[in-house]
């Protein structure tokens, strides 16, 4: 009866962890709107009245910058503004102020490989909330990120918008492909800044950081005493990680099946377009694994795995599934190292569940098989950073 009772029980842990498998990918083909949504946070609206209206704004984490936006003031109901609707919106402890703007979209493809070199005239025009980086002098540094979460920089200077141009593409050049990149933004900062006798800067690369900077001083160099606007660059941030669940191990003689195992990490959150990417890396605790000590002879101890990763979780609301590729170190070597998948849902990225290794691409140099019963943990993240994470 005991044995039957072990082996029903083992049928329904492999039904459940298949079931949240299917789930996942589920979830992965088809989000649902629970994944798109992001909290509201303080925050104000720009009318075309030039009015500003304060309340909440829904802060979407924004992997593409915004055609609409969610607002509320106290007590109301949710109103959704488009940005034909608005001048623009601000988010207040973000430090973040995107502003209303017109632009013409060019149709490129870093993935496409061209046998003339594109068109770089616009095929359509958008209206789009773009993030402002520098404000407050002779020009406007704005941003926008585009459905592939590539960045695009744009100036505003006397009224007048212009994108400034940066593009890499392939090109077919007599049977063989090339890398090449149309960077006329230089020659456009040039001749956008080329007003001022003091302004000797160095050519940027084309990146928030350095484009800030240069547009920065290009303003202090008409007048220095005039109010400015510069958007923080945000940094990522850091979160211990506790676990605790089953591990599961098929390889060989070595049978593991649901030992208890728990364990602690550290886990980098990226920020900016790469929100939602995380690194990790962990050390987990086997205790009970039996390993061979002699030839007839068999010893019990704690088996220690150190554990590294990269991943995503999918869309910006409380809940959101999430997957990666990991590798797993065995010190003493009690079993062969792991190189795969995991993948789970977490709830605001603070507490997951997770099923991991049940993907072996390392299963080619050992004699482990490729898809393997997983492990499945519980893990809990405190947030290490002094200011609350607002891509939670």
């Amino acid at each position: 009866m005991k044995t039957q009772s072990t082996h029903i029980m083992k049928n329904y842990t492999h039904i459940f962890i298949n079931a949240i498998i299917c789930l996942f990918l589920i979830l992965l083909i088809k989000p649902t709107k629970l994944f798109a949504q992001g909290q509201f946070v303080e925050g104000y609206i720009l009318t075309s009245q030039r009015d500003t209206i304060r309340g909440s704004v829904r802060d979407g984490n924004w992997a593409a910058s915004p055609r609409r936006v969610e607002f509320k003031s106290a007590g109301e109901e949710v109103w959704t503004y488009s940005a034909e609707d608005l001048v623009g919106f601000g988010l207040v402890t973000a430090k973040e102020v995107y502003k209303s703007r017109k632009i013409g979209l060019l149709d490129i493809s870093s993935t496409h490989t061209y046998t003339y070199s594109p068109s770089f005239a616009a095929r359509d025009s958008v209206q789009v909330f773009l993030q402002e980086l520098v404000s407050g002098g002779r020009a406007t540094l704005f941003e926008l990120l585009d459905r592939s979460e590539h960045a695009h920089f744009f100036i505003e200077k006397d009224g007048q918008l212009k994108e400034l141009l940066y593009y890499p593409f392939y090109k077919l050049v007599r049977e063989k492909t090339y890398l090449l990149v149309y960077d006329e933004y230089k020659k456009q900062l040039d001749r956008l800044c080329g007003d001022s006798k003091d302004f000797k800067e160095p050519m940027p690369p084309y990146q928030e950081k350095y484009l800030k900077q240069y547009i920065e001083v290009y303003n202090d160099s008409f007048t220095k005493d005039s109010t400015r606007y510069q958007a923080k660059s945000p940094r990522p941030t850091f979160d211990l990680e506790l676990s605790a669940g089953v591990e599961n191990w098929q390889e060989g003689s070595l049978r593991i099946n649901s030992k208890a195992t728990y364990g602690f990490g550290c886990r980098v959150n990226f920020p900016r377009r790469f929100r939602n990417r995380y690194a990790r890396a962990s050390i987990l605790l086997t205790p009970g694994i039996r390993t061979d000590a002699s030839l007839n002879s068999w010893e019990t101890e704690t088996a220690t795995i150190i554990e590294v990763g990269v991943g995503r979780h999918i869309g910006s609301g409380s809940i959101r599934p999430y997957f990666g590729l990991n590798a797993s170190f065995v010190n003493r070597g009690y079993r062969a190292d792991f190189l795969g998948l995991h993948a789970g849902i977490s709830y605001k990225r603070l507490i997951s569940f997770e099923v991991g290794h049940f993907a072996n691409f390392y299963c080619l140099l050992t004699r482990s098989s490729f898809m393997i019963t997983p492990s499945v943990s519980l893990h809990y993240f405190v947030n290490l950073s002094l200011k609350q994470d607002r891509m939670r």
